[in-house]
């Protein structure tokens, strides 16, 4: 291998990861990665395999990148989904591929399947230690959660549409309305306000 094969795999990362966050697997392009790496094709195929095998790459990389500087207190999840919403405000490429990857990848990755079985088996516990809700899947209640921390990022333009012009919502005010219903989610039914009763007729 020659000397700076290490330096081209770097660069050729970086290129991917900018170039599948903007265009997604199917729009991507080999020779655009190659290009902005300042290498050749051959070096991508030597090093990484076909564009598929480079994608679930890219996203294992940056789903690990993702857990590692958001660690999962599940007693705690509206802390941790602010946390993830905060790292996803400053990282915005792991977020689109993120969605890219469930659009057009649909099959599981090994590296993001284990980092995902490590927060669902501490929802599991926190759910046997009494601290959250039991009436939902440890499973389900990890997909709510982050469902929420990007909801406004699937949500239908349609519907944000209906947002008035110049009156965008901060970003601190969707973290803010985000641990909240977070907080609501996670909490046990008993300790949950009762419904209002509705007006009589």
């Amino acid at each position: 291998m020659p000397p700076d094969a290490t330096e081209t795999k770097r660069r050729l990362m970086k290129a991917a990861v900018e170039e599948f966050a903007a265009h997604g697997l199917a729009g991507a392009r080999i020779d655009r990665i190659a290009e902005t790496a300042k290498a050749n094709k051959r070096s991508i195929y030597m090093h990484f395999g076909t564009k598929e095998e480079l994608f679930d790459m890219v996203v294992a990389d940056s789903m690990s990148e993702l857990a590692t500087a958001v660690a999962i207190d599940a007693g705690h999840l509206s802390d941790y989904a602010c946390a993830l919403h905060d790292r996803l405000e400053q990282r915005p490429h792991i977020r689109r591929l993120y969605l890219w990857a469930g659009l057009e990848r649909q099959q599981p990755i090994d590296a993001e399947v284990a980092e995902y079985r490590r927060n669902v088996t501490a929802i599991l516990a926190a759910q046997e230690a009494g601290r959250i809700r039991t009436d939902i899947a440890a499973l389900d209640l990890m997909a709510m959660v982050i469902a929420l921390v990007i909801s406004w990022d699937t949500a239908s333009w349609s519907l944000k549409a209906l947002e008035p012009e110049g009156a965008h919502t901060s970003p601190t005010d969707r973290r803010a309305a985000l641990a909240a219903a977070v907080t609501t989610l996670a909490q046990p039914p008993s300790t949950q306000p009762s419904p209002s009763p509705s007006p009589s007729t």
